[in-house]
């Protein structure tokens, strides 16, 4: 099982927003150290690497490797129904073909939940 928490969604809002206009889909390795990407754009000009560590989350838990692979845009969508002070965690089991983002509000008087499917990326790893 997989589950990375983070007390502030707008960290991982600002992740993305730095990267979607580069990545259209990325494949997201994660580990017990914690969550890599790297991928080069579309152009084939930039590369993109990424490495959030498991001690920056809340709560981080990996009991085996998973590679999710995810369109962007659609993870962008996702987090916009998010508050910034929001609590949000990803949560996908092993081998299962989605990934679940959880939000809850401070005050947890909200709690939603957003389910995407992972993509299969056959991307070689660089």
């Amino acid at each position: 099982m997989f589950e990375a928490r983070l007390l502030r969604s707008s960290i991982l809002k600002k992740v993305l927003e730095a990267i979607k206009d580069l990545l259209t889909q990325a494949t997201f390795d994660c580990d017990d150290n914690g969550i890599q990407l790297q991928a080069m754009d579309n152009s084939h000009v930039s590369l993109v690497s990424l490495t959030l560590r498991a001690d920056g989350f809340d709560k981080y838990r990996c009991d085996r490797n998973i590679s999710m692979g995810m369109n962007l845009g659609s993870m962008s969508k996702i987090l916009k129904c998010a508050g910034d002070k929001d609590t949000v965690t990803m949560k996908a089991q092993d081998n299962a073909d989605t990934v679940t983002f959880v939000f809850e509000s401070p005050n947890q008087e909200k709690v939603s939940d957003y389910e995407m499917k992972l993509m299969n990326l056959d991307l070689e790893h660089l």
